[in-house]
């Protein structure tokens, strides 16, 4: 009967799917969106950490960087915010990064230089954006002359 089940399950099991069905599944919901955006930032975090100390050779910049590669390459871990369940949630293969992860780090190692993360700053500027005032006093010698 379990050989049965399993062929009656494979049968049911459309081949292919509708990009509706497949964006409905990953479609975020409001409840998870703060969760899913905190992880985004634990991962950029562990990333910049990882590429921007992978040269450092004491202090605390070695184990900012010791920290990241054990999470970002370590393969155990579990829990919520381990590497695999981040990666997972946010829809990452978290073998493929990795591979990546250690492609870059030989690269560094072999004297290649190699990209690192655009680095996206955390400070949002209020108030109001001005032009500079020197140059429209550049363009107004300019058209006087």
């Amino acid at each position: 009967m379990e050989w049965e089940n399993g062929v009656m399950g494979s049968i049911l099991v459309p081949d292919v799917i509708t990009p509706e069905q497949f964006y409905d599944s990953r479609h975020d919901d409001s409840a998870i969106a703060p969760v899913k955006r905190l992880m985004m930032a634990v991962l950029e975090d562990a990333l910049r950490c990882f590429q921007n100390n992978s040269n450092a050779k004491t202090g605390p910049r070695k184990r900012l960087f010791a920290e990241a590669e054990q999470w970002l390459c370590g393969e155990t871990g579990d829990g919520p915010f381990s590497f695999d369940t981040v990666c997972e949630t946010l829809g990452i293969e978290p073998a493929f990064l990795r591979d990546g992860l250690r492609q870059w780090r030989d690269q560094q190692l072999a004297g290649v230089s190699a990209r690192r993360l655009a680095r996206r700053s955390p400070v949002v500027r209020s108030g109001k954006i001005t032009a500079n005032s020197r140059r429209g006093s550049r363009h107004a010698v300019s058209e006087a002359v």
